[in-house]
């Protein structure tokens, strides 16, 4: 080959290298994590779904995991809707975002001083004001 040549291609190769490295081969990885993460399940597991949906397996029929995600509330899903096994689902019931809401609305420095408007009022009487 000629140094021509092998300067056309050495681009070309790079490309192809750099691909390789950046696409293909962290998405088989990713595709091997999922399949073995899929081998490793098993009843009682607590599981999140691709759709965000937390539940726990109950059972595995072949392809089929039924997943309750909550008390009387069993999803039949396939096998590869699991996203991920939880090991640790932190709970936090100290916070609650509304309850925190509510509260800093409900304080002002001035007891006398009228609420925020929240805009108009949805009672029975304004509604066939329209």
């Amino acid at each position: 080959m000629s140094p021509g040549v092998l300067g056309q291609l050495l681009p070309i190769v790079l490309l192809v290298l750099l691909l390789f490295v950046m696409v293909i081969r962290p998405a088989r990885k990713r595709a091997q994590k999922v399949s073995r993460l899929q081998a490793e399940l098993v009843a009682s597991d607590e599981v999140m779904l691709t759709s965000g949906i937390f539940g726990t397996v109950e059972a595995m029929e072949g392809d089929k995991v039924r997943v309750s995600v909550a008390d009387g509330v069993v999803l039949t899903v396939h096998r590869g809707a699991i996203a991920e096994i939880v090991h640790d689902v932190p709970v936090d019931d100290d916070t609650d975002l509304y309850d925190a809401q509510d509260s800093t609305d409900a304080s002002t420095d001035d007891p006398g001083a009228a609420a925020p408007d929240d805009g108009p009022s949805h009672d029975a009487t304004t509604r066939g004001a329209n």
